[in-house]
């Protein structure tokens, strides 16, 4: 067990509704990396950084003649659409070189064209202001014909793209329901589409400005923005330029989309203190601003309750908003900042509504503690001696093993009321070895804490007799601080040296004598008779068979005539011979596996000569 006591302070959301979202893009720290990336040597990356920088209204470097030396495949049309839309959104299209636009030209001029070439082709165009689309009804049924063989969200995020710049927003009006259906659900808490961050901000992205550009209400409802808002949340910790224009962008949108999500989070701290007793939330939107309409007496906390036995401690207590501040509101628990530990506070924004763990963090004090030494039979009472925190035993406890340590002692708190208390242990430590024994002290009847210390029980643990410290530890997830108290010195004795005779700790643990082992004597063997004997019979039908072989005779009457088909036979007679010499071999000098490796292949020759054989033979005997 620890040696030290270390109560559990970290606390966190219990549980979230549908309705509020557990955090915010930090829009500092996508900044900083979108302005790492305009050092980047990478064409995409640039891109991504302008942009992203652009659209947080940042100040941009001067980026033209990075523009004009980068490298870029003139044939890659993606490569092209980044360049030109750098150059444009920086104000440097005169950095670009002419033929910069023969690779959009001769992908519009292709057949198989694809929707995100198409896409990436017009607006490198439209870039440098060339983008014109003159018959927008024939550009919108090719697109549509497209469409069809690949409906795939991205496919419908560049037809709705398109349409933005063709001017047939209508069309994406129409669509944008059915294509915000097709998104999947993850732990039915977030809403992204197949393809993940690019997808889902670039649909999300254009659905909103086309539908923003008609003057139309936006086509989600207030929890698929929620679900949208928890899929970006569930990226924040992006770390390219990419990702983090993606994210600032569909973030800004969804932010923007009104009603907005609502985000409630801690402000600083999650617990209180008797010295402090209030608690801040930030409530603010998907990017840290604050929530448009919503009026400060609509932050209230609806209800509090305490876990350990779902007391309800506060109801319907409005939450106040910090002086120039805005987004930040202000909690007051000084009704309960008396009894300590956890409490489930539901807090409500408006129409939305979440529940938030917090703690209430109390100091535990132990008036005195009751401590005596007492024979382990009951047969005299132990002295009992009272010792008040946070001084220790005057004079020294001496206990053998034929004894026990009895302690008993109460948890208060600030207001000296009773409490349980997490954590009770008490810790004997050597002050020589520092070895350590930890026991558990248990509540009794009267709530009062009490541990028995059997002295022979400790001896295998501490080893070594002598000088003792021992200390009392508490500790709870609601404490503002654990406690250590050592309360007293005690001399040890465990006997075993002169009861049992055995040597010193250190003599124990230096080296020790030799095992000496004696094997245990083999059995003895039967007699030379015996073996010969049993050998014998063994050998018998062997030695019958030879016998009668040789009264008999041997009959080569029936031997097939030569040479093929005798050759039959032969091989069944030497395969079979082989065998029995096989078997002979394992009782020589072959084990078991080695006899069974031989032995297949001469069984195999065997069965095959032997089955030929018994057909010749067969087959002789139905002619005559």
């Amino acid at each position: 067990m620890s040696r030290c006591l270390i109560p559990l302070l970290v606390l966190s959301l219990l549980a979230v509704s549908n309705a509020i979202l557990q955090g915010t893009v930090d829009i500092k720290r996508l900044q900083g990396i979108l302005e790492e990336g305009l050092k980047s040597n990478d064409i995409s990356s640039l891109y991504f950084s302008i942009k992203g920088l652009t659209q947080l209204k940042a100040k941009l470097p001067d980026v033209c003649d990075i523009i004009k030396k980068i490298k870029y495949d003139k044939t890659n049309i993606e490569q092209v659409f980044h360049l030109t839309n750098a150059a444009a959104l920086s104000g440097c299209q005169n950095s670009l070189m002419p033929d910069v636009l023969s690779a959009p030209t001769l992908v519009l001029d292709r057949e198989d064209t694809t929707l995100q070439e198409i896409y990436f082709a017009v607006y490198a165009l439209k870039a440098v202001g060339r983008g014109s689309v003159f018959d927008k009804e024939d550009a919108l049924k090719n697109l549509i014909q497209l469409l069809k063989k690949d409906d795939s969200p991205a496919n419908y995020g560049y037809v709705f793209a398109l349409c933005e710049h063709m001017g047939c927003a209508a069309w994406t009006s129409t669509h944008a329901e059915s294509a915000l259906l097709s998104a999947d659900e993850t732990d039915g808490r977030a809403l992204h589409f197949d393809g993940g961050l690019p997808v889902t901000s670039f649909l999300l992205t254009t659905i909103l400005r086309s539908y923003k550009s008609l003057g139309k209400p936006s086509p989600l409802s207030a929890e698929q923005r929620h679900k949208f808002g928890e899929y970006l949340l569930s990226r924040r910790s992006v770390t390219s330029p990419r990702g983090a224009a993606l994210l600032l962008d569909a973030a800004l949108h969804l932010a923007d989309d009104q009603p907005t999500p609502i985000a409630i989070v801690f402000k600083d701290k999650k617990y209180i203190t008797s010295e402090s007793d209030t608690i801040e939330f930030s409530v603010t939107d998907l990017i840290g601003r604050p929530i448009p309409n919503l009026r400060p007496d609509e932050v209230i906390a609806q209800s509090g309750t305490r876990l350990a036995d779902d007391v309800v401690v506060l109801s319907k207590q409005p939450l106040t908003q910090k002086p120039n501040e805005p987004t930040t509101f202000i909690l007051n628990l000084s009704k309960i900042k008396a009894q300590h530990g956890l409490y489930k506070i539901s807090l409500s924004a408006g129409s939305k509504s979440a529940n938030f763990n917090i703690a209430v963090l109390g100091e535990i004090q132990v008036s005195n503690i009751e401590i005596g030494v007492g024979d382990i039979d009951g047969t005299t009472s132990p002295k009992i001696t009272t010792v008040t925190y946070p001084n220790k035993l005057s004079e020294k406890l001496h206990a053998d093993h034929l004894q026990k340590v009895t302690l008993k002692f109460a948890a208060r708190d600030k207001w000296s009321k009773a409490v349980a208390v997490q954590q009770a242990f008490v810790r004997v430590a050597s002050a020589a070895t520092g070895r350590e024994a930890i026991y558990v002290a248990e509540t009794d009847s009267s709530g009062a804490y009490k541990v028995d210390l059997h002295v022979s029980a400790m001896a295998p643990h501490l080893l070594a007799g002598g000088a003792h410290d021992v200390t009392l530890l508490l500790g709870d997830s609601a404490l503002a601080a654990p406690l250590a108290w050592t309360c007293a010195d005690l001399e040890l004795n465990f006997g075993r040296d002169r009861a049992l005779g055995e040597p010193a700790v250190s003599a124990r643990r230096g080296p020790q004598a030799e095992i000496a082992h004696t094997f245990r004597a083999a059995e003895a063997r039967p007699a030379r008779l015996v073996s010969d004997v049993f050998a014998l019979a063994c050998a018998a039908p062997l030695l019958l068979l030879l016998l009668l072989w040789a009264r008999l005779g041997l009959n080569f009457q029936l031997f097939p005539p030569l040479p093929l088909p005798a050759l039959s036979a032969l091989l069944f007679h030497l395969a079979l011979g082989g065998s029995l010499a096989l078997y002979a071999l394992l009782w020589l000098q072959l084990s078991m596996f080695e006899t069974l490796r031989y032995l297949l292949p001469l069984g195999a020759v065997t069965f095959l000569a032997g089955h030929r054989l018994l057909r010749r033979l067969g087959d002789k005997a139905a002619r005559h």
